[in-house]
């Protein structure tokens, strides 16, 4: 076992598990329509959290009443008001303000079932050599785009261990990992739950998966704000080094061939050959696997328009987005040498002990 890892949860090396504390913490922005229902699901949970830690990130919308409102009726609701602050620095924050042994975490816009912080701190509680817990996402849609666009991001959980992972939308680990860690990486706007899920295995942390800890998620609902978010996972991937520059430019290329010969078709319209024999060609690389993954899962004649121009979009800004932030990380040198110190585990959360 390396130094790294002696500080991770091994048996025995936690408090007495039947008497951990759980705390829930969430980040919101501008949620004046959803932060009530969010709250009621925490206050209503199978097993009550120990303490609700929200951290606002300067709404305006009208958000700060409502919070305000059930911080004066509940005594177990905290809220923290930090303009400006992006999620992982928020998570941050919310975790320093909790002494809690267990920290559970969803996302402003989610609605947790009544028994999803029973079930997602259970292995938790049955197995102290597990650090860290994943459950699963429902989605709630609206209209046939975002029903797909849903159903398109949240594949099946893999049941061999070494490829669970933990995002910040439904997750639960110990404090000791965390601050293990060293906390959410603050100087990213997004992949910061992937660094911090990375990282945390490399130091020996084990992931287990709650499959009764359901969350229900709305995805977004139009294209451009699907393009933009994908844009910005494929940014934030490309800012932490993950990204396949090979890949990335043999994808773009493909997009660039279809784009410039449906262009030129305005002048000779023979370039659509080119055009439809590469949106053939994209169809069987990436549209004919992605049915393949829905595949049981849905019955709506509609997929046939809808799973295309979602997979297309996505690969598309996606692609954008490594591109972008791989440069940001090989040229803008804050991103690459944040990165080195957090994997070297030199990197400190920025100056947050003062607000304890």
């Amino acid at each position: 076992m390396t130094p790294a890892q002696a500080n991770l949860p091994v048996s025995g090396a936690e408090p007495r598990l039947a008497r951990c504390t759980v705390a829930v913490v969430s980040t919101v922005l501008n949620e004046r329509d959803s932060i009530g229902s969010l709250l009621d699901s925490f206050l209503s949970q199978s097993r009550a959290p120990d303490e609700i830690v929200i951290v606002d990130g300067g709404s305006r919308d009208g958000t700060l009443d409502v919070l305000r409102d059930y911080q004066r009726r509940h005594a177990s609701i905290k809220v923290h008001i930090e303009p400006g602050v992006n999620i992982a620095r928020g998570r941050n924050l919310a975790i320093l303000r909790t002494r809690c042994e267990l920290i559970a975490v969803t996302d402003g816009g989610c609605r947790p079932d009544p028994t999803w912080l029973e079930s997602l701190v259970k292995p938790l509680l049955d197995d102290s050599g597990i650090g860290a817990v994943a459950g699963h996402t429902r989605i709630v849609s609206t209209n046939h785009f975002e029903h797909f666009a849903g159903l398109l991001a949240t594949s099946v959980n893999v049941s061999a261990e070494a490829q669970h992972v933990f995002h910040g939308r439904n997750s639960a680990f110990r404090r000791s990992v965390w601050a293990a860690v060293g906390g959410y990486p603050e100087w990213l706007y997004t992949a910061e739950d992937t660094l911090f899920c990375q990282r945390a295995k490399e130091l020996g942390c084990r992931v287990g998966l709650a499959d009764d800890a359901v969350v229900a998620w709305r995805p977004r609902p139009s294209l451009r704000k699907l393009a933009r978010q994908y844009y910005l996972y494929g940014r934030g991937h490309g800012r932490i080094g993950r990204s396949n520059l090979s890949a990335v430019f043999y994808h773009l290329r493909n997009h660039a061939v279809w784009t410039l010969s449906l262009a030129v078709a305005v002048i000779s319209p023979w370039a659509l050959v080119v055009t439809a024999a590469t949106w053939a060609f994209l169809y069987r690389l990436l549209v004919r696997p992605a049915f393949a993954e829905i595949h049981g899962r849905t019955d709506d004649p509609t997929a046939v328009i809808y799973v295309p121009l979602i997979v297309f979009t996505r690969s598309l800004c996606n692609n954008l987005g490594q591109l972008r932030g791989t440069w940001e990380h090989r040229r803008v040198p804050p991103f690459r040498d944040n990165l080195r110190r957090y994997l070297a585990g030199q990197w400190r959360m920025a100056e947050l002990s003062d607000v304890c």
